[in-house]
């Protein structure tokens, strides 16, 4: 016959099995979505990717989103390019340390008082890297058949900024500027970046230091 206390047991031990059952299921019910949301930021990263042009030149956008074509095309005068290298998290940078490569972009503003429309597809967005004279990698020897024009409204008086894309650090060649290219020269050497969107060339170079 069961005792008083083996009977009092009985329960507390079918309340501890389901307990780890329902903790086994909240746990694999949170994988899953872990899995689910990984696979999401994967998505997204990969249409970034595609959006940047996957040579090194990314597509800029207009800080606003705004692709609406206004009335009057920008005068190239009433336009300044500013050049960027920065960190992978977007911050200005300019100096880098052994194995971490610089990102580069622009911004540009519409020093005019009206809106007007500017083409700042990567199609006719080129990037420069210069040491000395010398011209160690250039956009324009990138695979650019997949990129496309984007004319879009800059405000009057505003500047919109383009997403940065990474830097291999890598010398371009005839052969393409991707990662597989041969290294630069790192130990401190001293670099420029140049940035020039539909004709509208950066005033000053950048410069900045791979250590």
């Amino acid at each position: 016959m069961t005792s008083p206390r083996n009977a009092n047991r009985q329960p507390n031990r079918a309340s501890a099995a389901t307990f780890r059952r329902r903790r086994i299921i909240a746990l694999a019910i949170l994988a899953t979505l872990i899995i689910i949301i990984w696979a999401a930021v994967s998505a997204i990263a990969s249409w970034f990717g595609a959006t940047f042009g996957g040579d090194g030149t990314p597509t800029p956008m207009a800080t606003d989103g705004s692709a609406i074509v206004a009335s009057n095309a920008c005068a190239p005068a009433d336009l300044s390019v500013v050049a960027i290298v920065a960190n992978a998290a977007g911050s200005s940078q300019s100096a880098f340390a052994t194995n971490i490569n610089p990102y580069f972009g622009y911004q540009i503003t519409n020093n005019s008082a009206a809106d007007c429309t500017f083409d700042v597809g990567a199609l006719n967005t080129f990037y420069k890297v210069t040491s000395g004279t010398e011209t160690i990698w250039t956009s324009e020897q990138c695979d650019r058949t997949t990129l496309t024009s984007l004319p879009m409204v800059l405000k009057a008086g505003q500047m919109s900024a383009s997403p940065l894309s990474e830097w291999f650090s890598v010398y371009s060649s005839v052969k393409g500027c991707g990662s597989e290219q041969n290294k630069v020269k790192a130990d401190g050497a001293s670099y420029h970046l140049d940035a020039t969107v539909s004709g509208v060339s950066a005033k000053d170079t950048v410069q900045f230091l791979l250590n």
